[in-house]
């Protein structure tokens, strides 16, 4: 009974329950067009984005173009894991740029799950002047602030190399295997080539 109680304690201490923060950028990460690359590690997503409420950021533009540039690099050499943390790291740290708190979570979620995503229209700036945009923004209502948010963080994802194809020729391997079974098709295309001239002289 005493090691059963033990045992529900140790479960209970390892919950993690996540902060509205990492609802809040997992609902933005489904909308996105990475979701599906990154759907495996909505977990990743949430427990970044709670830790990362934790931060102490000096200069929140270069915070967030470093976590972007490295969200980047992450997806393009197929690391999802490392991605996924950073993209969760970035998520929040966009809100706490603008005085997040966790009290306002609950509302924020609340406006953001009504929001009709199919309106939010994607910018096709660099990363610079989106992060420039959403940092010198003024939010009129916290309304205001959850479109704006949607729409800088889906701008800021629908930039990153989502493309698996793309992906596959950044991860070393397997670009190396990409690469060995191109020369294969090259060298037995060539070998039929001669062994057809051969039979036909």
């Amino acid at each position: 009974m005493v090691a059963l109680s033990s045992m529900l304690v140790i479960l209970m201490a390892n919950a993690f329950i996540p902060s509205y923060a990492g609802e809040i950028a997992c609902l933005v990460l489904t909308h996105s067009k990475v979701h599906d690359a990154l759907a495996p590690y909505e977990r990743t997503v949430k427990l970044s984005a709670t830790q990362a409420l934790k931060l102490d950021v000096a200069d929140h533009r270069e915070t967030l173009l470093a976590y972007y540039r490295l969200a980047y690099d992450s997806m393009l050499h197929n690391k999802l894991d490392k991605c996924a943390h950073y993209v969760g790291t970035l998520l929040a740290l966009m809100l706490k740029a603008k005085g997040y708190s966790e009290q306002l979570g609950s509302q924020l979620l609340s406006l953001l799950e009504r929001l009709d995503w199919g309106s939010v229209r994607l910018y096709s700036d660099e990363p610079e002047k989106l992060i420039d945009y959403w940092l010198s923004y003024k939010p009129k209502d916290l309304e205001d602030l959850a479109y704006v948010y949607a729409l800088i963080a889906l701008s800021l994802l629908e930039r990153l190399p989502s493309d698996s194809f793309i992906r596959l020729l950044h991860t070393p391997r397997l670009r190396e295997l990409y690469t060995i079974s191109l020369v294969l098709i090259v060298i037995t295309s060539a070998y039929f080539v001669v062994k057809r001239v051969k039979e036909e002289a």
